[in-house]
């Protein structure tokens, strides 16, 4: 009966063991979404303990400090699990090789892998079995190490883009206000530096494969990734679909990016606790193809562009009465604006509510009482220009 049972925890022992290096692997050293079962058990324990507390938060702000940890939180999750897996395992094949009590299997596995020394084992299988302990102990230290260099490399690359742009774009960032700001520094939107805003993109859709770099903050409350992002798309949509005068292809290009981006990082959001993500995402040049060939009909149906009528309306207002010339037909301008804003209005909103984003306009609802309480939803310019038309502050949203 002992025989059978140490053959079950070698066996055990060994399963665990290639499980938790496959995930170890996949977490850390493949630069694509995991599908890792340990992975995801993690990534979902973490989200749920953090959103538990964080429905307690009173307002955005609170929420995001306090979600400002679930990141690198989730990050040492990982190393603490899979050193007690390892642990784990080798204690089990310790057991399964014979003549190791259980809590001495513990003993020689755990100074194994923190590589002290204090247990000595005998015998040419437990000795091979303790140098391997001990070499992938320093080995997952070593990995861990470089893995976190990397997030916080892809993580100040993200950041320090998003400062440079903060000027121009706002914050909390909205479409509509990054062309008025650069309507008043006399630097339409076509001839704005759109090479250095897609060189971003296409950076964020590649640093963005690690789905644990999606919950690392930005440290200010107003700024968020998905917030101007969706900004420059809303932008570049607004003056392809509403301003006169030939289209920009660079701001296609941008839209189509842009659009793909979302889709690529819903995808990586939904595979950090899922088993599926769904079927992959439209190349972008297929999202190009969808702006430049648009349905003509005006019979067909208005895509849902994820706000309603009147905000698109408030925000043309917005642009006229700053002197950006719109076309006559807003009817005409609004079906266009629907067909280029579904292209990525669905998963950018999923991301800004997974994430729990800056509640800024057209960004689409949150979850939770705690959104609604930031008193901030209009950004910079369109609060000051309604004071300077009423005289007064404006009021906070309720």
């Amino acid at each position: 009966m002992e025989l059978i049972l140490r053959i079950a925890a070698l066996l055990a022992g060994l399963g665990l063991l290639w499980t938790v290096i496959r995930a170890a692997v996949g977490t850390m050293l493949i630069p694509r979404p995991t599908r890792q079962r340990v992975s995801r058990w993690v990534g979902r324990l973490v989200h749920t303990l953090f959103h538990l507390f964080a429905r307690r938060a009173r307002s955005y702000a609170q929420l995001d400090h306090l979600l400002a940890a679930q990141g690198p939180s989730a990050v040492l999750a990982f190393l603490a699990v899979f050193l007690l897996a390892f642990l784990g395992a080798f204690a089990l094949i310790f057991y399964g090789l014979g003549g190791t009590p259980i809590v001495q299997a513990f003993y020689l596995a755990g100074s194994g892998l923190s590589t002290l020394g204090t247990f000595n084992a005998s015998g040419l299988g437990p000795v091979a079995v303790l140098i391997a302990s001990a070499f992938m102990g320093s080995t997952v230290v070593a990995v861990f190490i470089g893995f976190l260099l990397t997030l916080y490399a892809a993580y100040t690359a993200r950041e320090t883009a998003l400062a440079g742009m903060a000027l121009i774009i706002g914050e909390p960032a909205w479409g509509p206000e990054l062309l008025v700001r650069l309507r008043r520094l006399n630097n339409p939107l076509e001839n704005a530096d759109t090479t250095a805003w897609i060189d971003w993109i296409c950076s964020l859709r590649i640093n963005h494969v690690y789905p644990v770099l999606n919950h690392f903050r930005s440290p200010f409350p107003n700024r968020h990734w998905v917030v101007s992002l969706l900004a420059l798309c809303d932008a570049a949509a607004i003056r392809l679909a509403a301003v006169p005068g030939e289209r920009d292809l660079a701001l296609i290009r941008l839209l189509a990016e842009g659009a793909n981006a979302f889709d690529l990082l819903r995808e990586s959001e939904i595979a950090r606790t899922h088993v599926y993500a769904g079927p992959p995402p439209p190349s972008p040049w297929l999202i190009e193809r969808a702006i430049l060939e648009p349905s003509q009909a005006d019979t067909a149906p208005v895509p849902d562009p994820g706000l309603s009528r009147e905000e698109w309306d408030r925000a043309m207002s917005f642009l006229e009465e700053n002197q950006i010339a719109l076309n006559p037909d807003r009817d005409a301008s609004w079906r266009a604006f629907c067909r280029l804003r579904s292209i990525y209005a669905e998963p950018a909103y999923f991301l800004a509510s997974a994430l729990c984003a800056i509640p800024a306009p057209w960004s689409g609802p949150r979850h939770g009482r705690t959104a609604s309480k930031f008193p901030t939803h209009w950004p910079q310019l369109a609060r000051e220009h309604w004071e300077e038309r009423h005289g007064v502050a404006r009021p906070s949203s309720p």
